[in-house]
């Protein structure tokens, strides 16, 4: 009983509630969506004020609203659209303008220039090209840069000079006093290699029984010489060496070492300084007086450095002597005898698959 009133009560409230109910539209065509048709004006006032409006038309001029007297009204801002389009124009403008103005500095220039062209050959006759010359070559002896040299083949030191074999510097090194501390042989380095290939097919393995063979075989063939020579003079503290080349060359000195050492137990006092300043100058004053000025100050170098020269030097505060004395070109010839004797030696190899040739 109390469910089928309470659903009467129910009934009755909400039907009174849907006549009371006030209609959203004007008319029976809703204004929303695409068929909504676009407000021209809107009140920003409720009706207790007087109407102030809005308008919503873009195509009309905007009346400003009542403002205070203190603000000056706004003027209309530029779009975006608007400044791209006035940057554009003054650009294309100013590029115009560029161009014309390139082109009359480049007519301008033209025209200088061919000015000038006919200007220079009215006053200048016409000249012959001088005829291309070769590059300069590089001479082979400085002596044709520089002049008349020394020639140091007529030098000598303590006696020995370029040129002379073995057993003359031992008489002229014996007879002025030095004494002969070293003496080494060589065999040219082509026919070292072809000894020891010989000796090792012979079935020999230990060193010193191969350094046997090849000098045997080297005795053999007469290429065995003497290739250096040491000599002392503890007296003097001198010392000297001397290199000799191949029997190719008759085996003569092509270049000699000299060396004379200083008192190394003087100190720096003023005796002592003054000693050897006195070593200097005697060594300096018996170079110049021995063998003339050098042909290079600076070097200190006698002769032609790519030939045959000689070069002094004093250094350290010892003030050691040296003195180079050589002949650039007698090994030359020991290296010409070594590649024309090439095709002399011939190897054993351990190929046999096929037919021997006869340098087999």
């Amino acid at each position: 009983m109390n469910f089928k009133f309470c659903a009467f009560i129910f009934s009755i409230l909400f039907s009174v509630g849907s006549m009371a109910q006030v209609p959203l539209f004007d008319d029976d065509t809703p204004n929303l969506g695409r068929q909504a048709k676009p407000k021209d004006k809107i009140y920003l006032t409720p009706d207790e004020l007087p109407d102030v409006t809005v308008s919503l038309d873009n195509t009309q001029k905007q009346t400003p609203l009542p403002r205070s007297n203190k603000l000056a009204p706004k003027t209309q801002k530029q779009t975006r659209s608007d400044i791209a389009v006035e940057y554009r124009l003054s650009d294309e403008k100013s590029n115009e303008m560029s161009r014309q103005l390139n082109e009359e500095i480049q007519k301008y220039q033209a025209e200088r220039a061919k000015a000038e062209a006919e200007k220079a050959q009215t006053k200048q006759p016409e000249t012959k090209q001088p005829a291309k010359t070769e590059a300069p070559k590089m001479p082979t002896s400085l002596e044709k840069l520089f002049g008349q040299m020394h020639d140091v083949h007529l030098f000598d030191v303590s006696g020995i000079e370029l040129g002379m074999t073995p057993d003359e510097v031992a008489e002229i090194a014996t007879d002025n006093d030095y004494v002969i501390t070293r003496v080494e042989h060589g065999i040219p380095l082509h026919r070292t290699s072809f000894y020891e290939h010989n000796c090792r097919n012979a079935g020999l393995h230990r060193v010193e029984v191969i350094k046997d063979c090849i000098i045997d075989q080297a005795k053999d063939d007469e290429v065995y010489y003497i290739s250096s020579m040491t000599m002392a003079k503890p007296a003097t503290a001198e010392y000297m060496q001397v290199l000799f080349s191949t029997h190719a060359t008759d085996n003569v000195a092509y270049k000699i070492f000299y060396e004379n050492k200083g008192d190394n137990s003087l100190n720096f006092t003023r005796r002592n300084l003054a000693k050897k300043v006195r070593r200097r100058d005697a060594f300096w004053n018996m170079m110049y007086e021995t063998y003339g000025y050098p042909d290079d100050k600076e070097l200190l170098i006698w002769g032609d450095p790519q030939k045959a020269y000689m070069q002094a030097r004093m250094q350290g505060s010892n003030y050691n002597a040296y003195i180079v004395l050589e002949d650039k070109e007698i090994p030359d010839g020991d290296y010409q005898d070594a590649d024309e004797q090439k095709g002399d030696l011939h190897y054993r190899h351990t190929f046999t698959f096929g037919t021997p040739s006869d340098e087999d």
